[in-house]
C-alpha cells in the first residue's frame, strides 16, 4: 500500500481481526456503507493451524454448514467456492479468488474487498507474509464485556469464564507480538470510542487505508454507548478473576 497514492485509488485488501465479540461486525457494517468497500461473511482462511490443502484444512470447508451458509449469503455458489478451493495453491490464492467472486456477486468489480474474521488473529503472521502490502485493523473492547457476552452465549456458543478470558488474552498476546514486527501496518481502535464517536474513529481508519471518509453516510449508522452488561452477567468473584487474568493488557489498554 503506497502512501503516495490518492485516496480511493488503492484496491489492496485489508483485514479486521482481534477478539470475538469486540465490535468487528459493527465495524464491517459501517465500512460497507462506503461505496468502494465490500466485505463478505467471515472466511477464517488464516485461522486454522492445519496447512493449506491438508485433509483437515479441506475437511473444514467441505463439512461445516457454517461456511455453506456464508457462501449463500455472499451470493457465491458451492460449485464456485469449491472450484476455487481446489485450484488455489495457498491461502492467499483462495482469499483473493473469493474476494473477486464476492465483488462480482455484489456488482462492484471495481470495488475494494476486505476481510472481517476476528479469529484470523491466530494467523496474523501468515497474513503478514502472504499480504506484505496489506494492513490490519484491531478493534478491542473491555474484556469484562467480551467475557460476559461469551458466557451469555446469545450470538456464539456459551463459554466458560476461563475460555472467554483466553479468547481475549490470546488475541492481545498475538497483536502485541505483531506490533513489535510491523507497528506501521496495524491500527488499533477502541470499541467504546467507536460507538460513542464513530466519525472520529472511522476517520482514523479511512486515513489508515487511504479512503475518503466523505463517501460514508453517517446518518445510516446507529451506535450506542457501552452498556457494561458484565455487571449483570458476572459475579464479583468472576469480575476480579477476569481483571487479574487479563493483565497486563487490561491496564495497558486503559481499562484499569
Amino acid at each position: 500500500m503506497s502512501d503516495g497514492m490518492g485516496k480511493g485509488s488503492d484496491n489492496t485488501p485489508f483485514f479486521i481481526l482481534g477478539c470475538v465479540r469486540s465490535g468487528t461486525t459493527m465495524l464491517r457494517d459501517i465500512l460497507r456503507i462506503h461505496p468502494r468497500l465490500e466485505c463478505p461473511e467471515e472466511t477464517h482462511y488464516f485461522r486454522w493451524s492445519d496447512p493449506y490443502g491438508s485433509p483437515r484444512y479441506d475437511r473444514t470447508y467441505i463439512t461445516m454448514k457454517l461456511f455453506d451458509n456464508h457462501h449463500k449469503l455472499d451470493g457465491i455458489s458451492s460449485e464456485e467456492f469449491h472450484e476455487a478451493r481446489r485450484s488455489a495453491q495457498s491461502r492467499r490464492e483462495l482469499s483473493d479468488c473469493y474476494g473477486e467472486l464476492y465483488l462480482r456477486a455484489v456488482n462492484n468489480e471495481d470495488g475494494r474487498w476486505f476481510d472481517k474474521t476476528p479469529q484470523n488473529i491466530y494467523g496474523i503472521f501468515l497474513l503478514d507474509h502472504e499480504y506484505p502490502e496489506s494492513r490490519f485493523i484491531h478493534i478491542y473492547r473491555n474484556p469484562l464485556n467480551v467475557v460476559a457476552s461469551l458466557v451469555e452465549g446469545r450470538v456464539m456458543a456459551k463459554h466458560t469464564v476461563k475460555g472467554a478470558v483466553n479468547y481475549w488474552v490470546e488475541a492481545m498476546v498475538l497483536v502485541n507480538q505483531y506490533k513489535k514486527l510491523a507497528p506501521q501496518r496495524l491500527l488499533e481502535i477502541p470499541y467504546e470510542n467507536t460507538v460513542q464517536q464513530p466519525q472520529v474513529e472511522i476517520k482514523r481508519i479511512c486515513d489508515f487505508i487511504n479512503e475518503d471518509i466523505a463517501a460514508i453516510d453517517f446518518s445510516r449508522i446507529n451506535t450506542h454507548a457501552e452498556k457494561n452488561k458484565y455487571k449483570k452477567v458476572l459475579s464479583e468473584e468472576e469480575i476480579v478473576y477476569v481483571k487479574q487474568m487479563t493483565e497486563p493488557f487490561y491496564s495497558q489498554y486503559g481499562y484499569a
